[in-house]
Formats: C-alpha cells, sequence, structure tokens
C-alpha cells in the first residue's frame, strides 16, 4: 500500500486530505467522520487493479454474516443499521488501498494522530475535578470526546503511543525525538489518568509482546529486562499517585467479587458485561447454525434476561461486549468463524515486520474481546486507520 512517489498525486492528496479530517472528526463531528469514510473511496475507482486480494477478502469475511442474516432477521431496521454502520470499513480500505503513501507522507500522518490525540486528551483532563476522582468508584470516568465515549477513545490514545514509538525509533533529528517522547509519555500518564480498562489492557499487552520480542526474538535480555522493571515500576507508581486509576482497580475488584460468583449487581458495568457474554453465548449456541440474525441480536439478548436476569434494568441489557458474540449470536458458528477469518486475515496482510507494526495489530484483538467494537461507527474507523498504518509494504525509513 505504501511505496516512494506517487504518479496520481491528486490521489494521494485527496485520500491524505480525507483522513486529517477524518482524524479530525472523530474528536469533533460524527457527520465529517461519515462523509470523509465515503469519499475516501474516490480513488479507487482510477486504480481498482491495486487492491490486495487478501484486504478485499477479509472485508468480506466480516461483511457477509451481518449482511446475509438479514434474511432471516425480523427487525430490518437494526439489520440495516448493523450494515450500514461497517460499510465505511469496505469504502476506507479500498480508498487506502488505491495509493502509494511514501514513509515521510506516512509518518505525516502519524503526527497528525499524535496531535489529534493529545488535543483530546488536553480537553479531557480539563474537566477533571474532585467530585470525578471520586465518581471513579461508582463506574464512572473522565468525560472524553468522541461522543464521551471513553472505550474508543482510550483505544485511539494506545494507538497513538504504538506509532509514536514506532516513529520514535526510526527518528533522527534530535529535537523531533524529544517531542516524539514527551507526547507518547504524556499520552501513557493520559491513559492511566482516565483509567479505561480497553486503553490501559491494549497498553500493557502490547509492552509485554514487546518484551517477548526483546528477549526471545532479539536476545536483547538486558534491554527486556530494563523494560520489565521500567513497566513495573509505572504500574506501581501509576496506581500510588492516580487517584482515578486506583479507584478504579477499586471498584473493577468489588464488581469482581460479586458477579464472579453469580451475584452481578443492577447498575454494575463489569456485570452487565459479563452478563451480556454469557447471554450472547447462550444465543449463539441456541443457534448454532444461522444465528438469530443481526437485526435480532439485541431481541435475543432481551428474552435471555427475562428467563435469566429478569430483575436486571434496561440499562444493563445490551448487546454482548465480544465482538465475537454479536457475530456469533447474529449468524452462529459460521458468524464466528467468518468474523474470526475476516479479522485475523485483515490484521495479517496489513502488517510489517517491524516489531511495533505486529504489536499494533496483536493488540487491536483485544478491544473484539472485552468490546462489541465493530457495532459502532468510531470502532470501524480505528480498526481502517490500524491496518492503514500497519503497512505491511510500508517503505524503508530512508526511502
Amino acid at each position: 500500500m505504501m511505496q516512494s512517489g506517487s504518479k496520481n498525486n491528486w490521489q494521494q492528496l485527496w485520500v491524505f486530505g480525507l483522513l486529517v479530517a477524518l482524524l479530525i472528526g472523530l474528536l469533533v463531528s460524527r457527520a465529517v467522520v461519515s462523509f470523509a469514510s465515503v469519499l475516501v473511496v474516490v480513488p479507487f475507482f482510477f486504480n481498482a487493479r491495486k487492491m490486495e486480494p487478501a484486504c478485499l477478502f477479509a472485508i468480506a469475511l466480516l461483511m457477509l454474516p451481518p449482511l446475509v442474516s438479514g434474511l432471516w432477521s425480523e427487525d430490518k431496521a437494526s439489520w440495516w443499521n448493523s450494515v450500514s454502520i461497517k460499510l465505511p470499513l469496505l469504502t476506507l480500505m479500498l480508498g487506502l488501498c488505491s495509493v502509494e503513501f511514501s514513509f515521510a507522507r506516512w509518518k505525516q500522518l502519524v503526527f497528525v494522530l499524535l496531535f489529534i490525540a493529545a488535543a483530546g486528551c488536553c480537553w479531557s483532563l480539563s474537566q477533571y475535578s474532585f467530585a470525578i476522582q471520586e465518581a471513579y468508584l461508582r463506574a464512572k470516568t473522565l468525560p472524553t470526546l468522541m461522543d464521551n465515549d471513553h472505550i474508543r477513545f482510550s483505544w485511539l490514545a494506545a494507538v497513538a503511543v504504538f506509532l509514536g514509538l514506532y516513529c520514535l525509533v526510526e527518528e533522527k533529528k534530535t529535537v523531533v525525538k524529544i517531542f516524539l517522547s514527551l507526547v507518547v509519555l504524556f499520552l501513557i500518564i493520559y491513559l492511566h489518568i482516565l483509567a479505561a480498562k480497553t486503553g490501559l489492557a491494549c497498553l500493557y499487552g502490547g509492552g509485554i509482546l514487546y518484551f517477548f520480542h526483546l528477549v526471545f526474538i532479539q536476545k536483547k535480555w538486558r534491554t527486556g529486562a530494563a523494560l520489565a522493571v521500567a513497566v513495573v515500576v509505572m504500574a506501581f507508581a501509576a496506581y500510588k499517585t492516580i487517584p482515578t486509576l486506583r479507584n478504579r482497580i477499586q471498584y473493577v475488584v468489588y464488581d469482581f467479587q460479586h458477579y464472579s460468583k453469580g451475584n452481578a449487581m443492577p447498575g454494575y458495568s463489569d456485570g452487565a458485561r459479563w452478563l451480556s457474554m454469557r447471554a450472547g453465548y447462550a444465543v449463539m449456541t441456541a443457534n448454532r447454525v444461522t444465528g438469530v440474525g443481526a437485526g435480532d441480536v439485541l431481541m435475543a439478548v432481551n428474552k435471555w434476561h427475562d428467563a435469566n436476569n429478569p430483575q436486571s434494568p434496561a440499562s444493563d441489557r445490551f448487546l454482548p461486549a465480544s465482538e465475537w458474540l454479536v457475530y456469533g449470536a447474529a449468524a452462529g458458528w459460521p458468524g464466528f468463524l467468518f468474523f474470526t477469518g475476516g479479522l485475523l486475515l485483515l490484521l495479517y496482510a496489513t502488517t510489517s515486520k517491524n516489531a511495533l507494526s505486529f504489536v499494533l495489530s496483536a493488540t487491536t484483538l483485544i478491544p473484539f474481546l472485552i468490546d462489541d467494537t465493530l457495532e459502532g461507527q468510531y470502532g470501524v474507523v480505528i480498526l481502517a486507520f490500524i491496518a492503514f498504518f500497519g503497512q505491511r509494504k510500508l517503505t524503508k525509513p530512508n526511502a
């Protein structure tokens, strides 16, 4: 997807400009995200042959289960909503695969992402107060942009950390290295203050994967040991010095002590998410071949609650908090397997041999395990960005 130079400069500028608009739109306007994610496909019609077959097949695997299950979905409006939300993944990947970017242009986009993410974090921190700090004991979090979607926002910040580290490793200029170091450090500190489980899971999961790469692939035992010590010290210091993180951990432990024993309490987020997973698994196993249809998953979840957890309030009844279970409930085991194959193939086809590119792709699996990531506009766009920034055909930094 990325080669040095481009014969079709207008197409490159078109995609570059729309990617910048998308990044800005993530923070301030769903309408901008919607328009940009569709318009980015235009260069594809001039360079259709550049589309990588593996990427196209991967997207087909992701789109087919919700699309086909409309044949047996009763709620057509909910079914179409599920399908239409995922369509930008197709248009984005078609557009991104049809132009050629140099490493320098790719790095410019990373810098835009870092600036946008840091600006969003600054706005979020400006909302900090003692009342919010205490509210972390009641499952509340700092307000964020992206319609206060702290789960996807924390994921975006973690993605920015990994890409910032990649640029930091490749950067030669001292001033730029200092700038990148400060931005990455700021994002890491913010992720601990926000204390959203998705962002922290990606951050620490990536650290663990990079540790194994250093120790077992590069045989850099000392560097790996230093990284392990740094991560442990950072985690300990964060817990001791950041009240929101400490309160969040106390809340998570308290909630876990109840729902792990089958005593999920109404209004507690983790317990409700665990129940949603149980409901999704029950719906999938009861409808192994076809599922209930992408439009009727929530209806089936409600029926499961009525039968197994009738006291749960409406606010605790939502789609399974795992995209695998959403696909499985919608289209049975075939949907589960199609989703698995599509996601893994997309990440494989767009991941370079660089260790941080692998880390970025591998940690992408975490949000899909613990959240219905593709059932919202922001999750779809972030996945497309990860596929773009991973860049299997990334040119060498000196290109």
